[in-house]
């Protein structure tokens, strides 16, 4: 009779053992199966962000073939700097002659290339803010070398 009980006690814990199992795979295999998920739509928009960026730089260096670009900037005023702002243009100085008196004067614009509906950073906002409000300057630094 005492081995009878041992045996049942034995079997219901064998069976509770292997339901706890099955339910816990299954919930495993549901969670594998989310996390899967997950990570393809990570990836694809991931993919779709990379593209973006991508086709930004392209474009940021793209700009002085563009209409919008060279109908008001000779490439050859425009230096490429990509960050914080994508170009200086130093605006006629490709047409500046040293020799003549009444040269157009030269312009620094500050360019940056936008795609779609993207706006301005926070930090070239500020750039913005220091040029409409005049806070630029211009600088020469002569260091300091030894001249045996």
């Amino acid at each position: 009779m005492e081995h009878e009980i041992l045996y049942v006690i034995i079997g219901l814990l064998m069976t509770i053992i292997l339901i706890l199992y099955f339910k816990l795979q299954s919930k495993h295999k549901q969670d594998m199966d989310e996390l899967k998920e997950d990570h393809k739509k990570i990836l694809a928009s991931s993919k779709n962000t990379q593209r973006s960026v991508l086709k930004g730089k392209i474009h940021e260096q793209m700009a002085p073939l563009f209409p919008e670009f060279y109908e008001k900037y000779e490439a050859s005023d425009a230096r490429f700097l990509g960050s914080p702002i994508d170009y200086v243009i130093f605006k006629n100085l490709s047409k500046f002659d040293k020799m003549k008196k009444d040269n157009e004067p030269i312009e620094v614009v500050l360019v940056d290339v936008k795609t779609g509906k993207n706006t301005l950073e926070k930090n070239q906002k500020a750039i913005q803010d220091a040029i409409n409000e005049k806070r630029v300057s211009f600088e020469v630094i002569r260091p300091k070398i030894d001249e045996d």
